[in-house]
């Protein structure tokens, strides 16, 4: 009796993450021989690759805001602006344009870079890369900043580590890291725009659900 009942939890539980709606994202992460990562207590600033963002439509402070709340998670920190960070991170995103590609198989992509900071500059790395990462999600249906919670997320999760070949991984939709970092996004995206008609739900329509066609 107690082995059917037990038998039947586990088929019941096997079935809820079966069918459970799930993103599927494309995780491909390299860091330096060597190097053992160091999250929690690291101090980062923020750089964009500009030669390849500067051709894409998107809402940069969401981009930052939701990277922003990442790293967070992580333990990690962004300094005041006058003060030498320990890495600097590289941004780097967009939407894959391939002509003949179909809308449910174009990729939206995050990548981050990582550079050390030995010479303790405050504006831009000169540094050995420590690790690269680059994650993205298939078939966005909408603004490229949807996707931000949710790559975000799992380039956090990465971050140091080295998956040899691109991997990938499930995310639930409900999934409470993401929810959790587009929550923080969307309050750090509210006081900044503080004061003003509209604010929050404006932050929360740039951070909506991601939705896949």
């Amino acid at each position: 009796m107690w082995l059917t009942l037990g038998l039947l939890a586990l088929l019941l539980v096997g079935c809820d993450n079966i069918f459970m709606p799930k993103h599927r994202v494309l995780v491909d992460a390299i860091s330096a021989p060597g190097y053992v990562p160091k999250l929690s207590g690291t101090s980062y600033r923020l750089v964009a690759k500009k030669s390849v963002v500067t051709n894409v439509q998107a809402q940069v402070p969401v981009i930052k805001a939701c990277i922003d709340a990442a790293l967070a998670g992580k333990g990690m920190f962004e300094p005041p602006s006058t003060v030498a960070p320990e890495i600097f991170i590289e941004v780097a995103y967009g939407v894959d344009a391939t002509p003949r590609v179909e809308a449910a198989a174009r990729e939206t992509f995050l990548q981050l870079s990582a550079r050390s900071n030995p010479t303790r500059a405050t504006e831009k790395g000169v540094g050995p890369e420590l690790w690269d990462i680059r994650v993205a999600v298939l078939g966005v249906a909408g603004r490229i900043e949807t996707a931000m919670p949710l790559l975000a997320t799992v380039a956090a999760d990465y971050m140091g580590t080295d998956t040899k070949l691109e991997t990938r991984v499930e995310i639930p939709q409900k999934s409470p890291a993401v929810e959790s970092v587009r929550e923080t996004a969307i309050k750090t995206l509210e006081g900044e725009a503080a004061g003003k008609p509209g604010a929050e739900a404006a932050a929360r329509a740039q951070v909506e659900p991601v939705r896949t066609k």
